[in-house]
């Protein structure tokens, strides 16, 4: 019997458990199913945002990058923490603001903000196009999980599908509530299995993290600065990224709107204070793949997403890579059951309700996005399954595409009187079309410079030259030095 393959499965099925129970006594309406009721305390709220935000990523593509980049990998531990720092400020005039008038999505706030159903569709739209492509990613990655950590002993195929319906089932049954407890078991389980192996490996491997270090630097020797194992992610690139990252980090419709789950705006100020921790477990995760380099080289293109997987395969054993296993199916269980929640929201309350049926009832409404959850799940699979590359053009534009919010949303908050929604709306388009311009022609980076940088410069003089010039914003100001109340 593969003792990988069992403990891989317990955990897959005890956080279905706690997904299903989660949200027993609980009268769900699409409040407490889309936002959780607006009650999550400091603890919880920090526990699905760090669900929603480390995800396969952390398992699979940060390894894979430090393995493939060497230097460049760096942004990924500047970026976090520049983001926490912004969300300290903009996050809770949000949460009021939503709080106020009872927002449930991200689309939602543009459709009050802006006084306009349509801007609410756009970025409905939007958001929605690249988060399918972004759960696709969730569900490739778990493939990969799966079938390195058990050897094989389960198809690939199989596990996408046994995981999709599971997450599928317990989303629609408790929305948010499932996502946040189970992600209580997911970072418990990711926090071991990180500390095991970012510090073990290296430490087995080359006895301490210098001599690791060494050993990379004389097999590469420029591999560990910029632009490292690549051509082209030079200075530009980098600071470029880490400022783009940063301000798109919670442009995210599914990290947006999980702001409005929090009781408090100090909650949301603690959580910005405490989750760049995280950051450190992903130093941890570049270490990981360092090793991997030198340990299990050749790895090319897509095959060094699973460095961490292989090099564990390799040194540890079978329950530990089993534990591997099942950590790493929850960090894509959890935000692709986010993810698939928001985009179902999305489209049955910013582009069913606002456009085709707007008398629909709030019952009405949460059935249907219930219902979107198993559409959009199968939707998702299909492409897991079956035309994975048919979307991969699109996957790429993602964090690019969502930070060209940014600009709107931190108009509306710091220029409200003039910024409108012709402007907003003006903004996003030409964000977004330069984005999939330089990105679907292989132009990123463009002159050294990251592409949705570009995008979102011009999306911010767009914004302001086109508010200038239109109809001054009826929207009231918000504030943004109230402090709230835990």
């Amino acid at each position: 019997m593969n003792v990988a393959l069992i403990i891989t499965a317990a955990i897959v099925i005890l956080a279905f458990i706690l997904g299903m129970l989660s949200g027993r006594k609980v009268k769900m309406n699409l409040e407490q199913w889309s936002v959780g009721g607006r009650n999550f305390g400091t603890l919880l709220l920090w526990l699905l945002m760090a669900g929603e935000i480390y995800t396969t990523f952390t398992f699979l593509g940060a390894s894979g990058y430090a393995y493939l980049n060497g230097g460049p990998v760096f942004y990924i531990l500047g970026y976090g923490a520049l983001a926490y720092a912004v969300s300290y400020f903009l996050l809770p005039p949000i949460w009021r603001y939503a709080k106020e008038h009872g927002l449930i999505t991200q689309s939602d706030y543009f459709v009050k903000r802006f006084q306009s159903p349509w801007l609410g569709v756009l970025t409905a739209v939007v958001g929605v196009a690249f988060m399918i492509p972004y759960t696709e990613l969730q569900l490739a990655g778990l493939g990969t999980i799966i079938q390195i950590s058990t050897g094989e002993a389960i198809p690939t195929s199989w596990s996408l599908i046994i995981a999709s319906v599971l997450t599928a089932v317990f989303v629609y049954a408790s929305g948010l509530r499932s996502t946040a407890w189970i992600s209580v078991l997911k970072d418990i389980l990711m926090i071991v299995v990180v500390l095991i192996i970012g510090i073990g490996l290296p430490l087995y491997y080359f006895g301490s993290f210098g001599n690791m270090f060494a050993a990379v630097h004389q097999a590469h020797p420029h591999f560990l600065s910029l632009p490292g194992g690549s051509k082209n992610l030079g200075i530009g690139w980098f600071i470029t990224t880490l400022i783009l990252t940063s301000l798109g980090f919670f442009m995210w419709p599914h990290a947006f709107g999980a702001v409005y789950s929090s009781k408090s705006e100090r909650a949301i100020q603690k959580n910005a204070i405490f989750l760049p921790i995280y950051q450190i477990l992903l130093m941890l995760i570049f270490f990981v793949g360092f090793t991997a380099l030198l340990i299990v080289p050749g790895l090319k293109g897509s095959a060094s997403n699973g460095a961490l997987l292989v090099l564990s395969v390799k040194a540890e054993p079978s329950w530990l890579v089993g534990l591997i296993g099942g950590a790493g199916a929850l960090t894509a269980m959890v935000p692709a059951s986010l993810i698939l929640l928001q985009a179902a929201t999305l489209v049955s309350r910013n582009i069913y309700q606002a456009v085709i049926r707007p008398e629909a009832s709030e019952e009405t409404v949460h059935l249907l996005a219930r219902i979107l959850v198993l559409v959009l799940t199968a939707v998702t699979l299909y492409f897991a399954l079956f035309a994975p590359n048919l979307i991969v053009n699109l996957l790429l534009t993602g964090y690019d595409g969502v930070t060209q919010f940014f600009p709107a949303v931190a108009m509306s908050l710091l220029w409200p009187q003039r910024t409108n929604k012709i402007g907003a709306a003006s903004g996003i388009i030409v964000g977004v079309g330069l984005v999939m311009i330089l990105l679907l022609t292989n132009h990123d980076p463009l002159w050294g410079v990251n592409a949705g940088f570009i995008a979102l410069v011009a999306n911010i003089v767009v914004t302001v030259v086109v508010s200038l010039a239109t109809t001054r914003a009826a929207s009231p100001a918000i504030a943004l030095q109230e402090q709230g109340q835990d």
